[in-house]
């Protein structure tokens, strides 16, 4: 099999199409990564591209916005309100994918980012990748979710990494201060911070649009993975599984190129496994271009 057989998608220029001139409402004051992240995803769809962002917590000036995100006390999508503070709020994204086939649901509830995601985000990746297929653009959507969104949702929600929590605290081993979450935070003008031109404090609404394109940055930093890479080897898997029987009796066996390795055991882990008889071993017998050589992995 050749890995020219798998889909090719490329990524399609969006920066020359017309702006909007809607306008998006967020809160003033201290941003996170939600409510940055959020509003560059809506400034990637046609409706509300490059659109200025009015950041403020006047009840009065956020009714002049088109939509408004992670601030006005309400989420109604008719309305394009997408706040997530009420006391009863309890939005998800949908079920989890187990590796068995069953579903489960998952205890992060959605931030700004979220919301926005949930009803906006089939769209942000079509600007960029028109040519996916239904389905190709589903398990996009779903994965994009599982290793990016989610955690912006959940550090923004107070959702630990560990099962039950930190209770009982624990002590960590080490601190990370590279995550995006905590790089947005870092935006925002220090307490004592000047501007070494103007000899002033930083704008914030300026400093707010940097965390925003740099929330943009790690979101297509991600997708373009998933798209151009996880996506063609998913199909590699997936034709090697279909053809099993052609590569040995049993069906227990699936013959790859090495070239898609490094993404196989994610590739199966998107419901191709489920398709098997899960009482029998499967084989992956991995093909060594340069040598001829096989090695074989469970």
């Amino acid at each position: 099999m050749s890995s020219s057989s798998s889909p090719v998608f490329k990524r399609a220029k969006i920066d020359g199409l017309p702006s909007s001139t809607k306008t998006i409402g967020t809160h003033s004051g201290t941003f996170q990564a939600d409510e940055a992240l959020g509003c560059w995803m809506l400034r990637q769809t046609p409706t509300y591209r490059n659109s200025p962002v009015v950041r403020s917590r006047d009840p009065a000036v956020l009714d002049t916005c088109d939509i408004v995100i992670d601030v006005g006390g309400s989420y109604d999508h008719d309305s394009l309100r997408y706040d997530h503070h009420q006391r009863d709020y309890d939005e998800k994204f949908t079920p989890k994918q187990n590796k068995d086939g069953t579903t489960s649901e998952r205890c992060t509830k959605l931030s700004a980012s979220g919301l926005v995601y949930r009803h906006y985000g089939k769209d942000v990746i079509k600007q960029y990748y028109p040519d996916l297929t239904e389905e190709m653009l589903n398990l996009a959507y779903e994965k994009m979710y599982n290793s990016f969104c989610e955690a912006i949702d959940a550090i923004d929600t107070g959702v630990e990494p560990i099962p039950g929590g930190l209770d009982p605290p624990v002590a960590l081993v080490y601190r990370d201060s590279t995550g995006l979450s905590a790089r947005v935070s870092r935006c925002n003008p220090r307490w004592n911070e000047v501007d070494a031109t103007t000899n002033q404090p930083p704008n914030p609404d300026e400093r707010f649009e940097v965390a925003s394109q740099m929330c943009g940055d790690d979101f297509m930093s991600v997708l373009s993975k998933i798209v151009e890479a996880d996506l063609p080897a998913r199909s590699i898997v997936e034709q090697a599984v279909n053809d099993r029987f052609e590569c040995d009796a049993s069906g227990e066996i699936i013959k790859l190129p090495s070239v898609v390795y490094p993404g196989r055991v994610k590739c199966m882990n998107w419901n191709i496994r489920i398709r098997l008889n899960h009482s029998s071993s499967m084989y992956c017998t991995l093909i060594k271009p340069e040598c001829g050589e096989f090695s074989v992995s469970r």
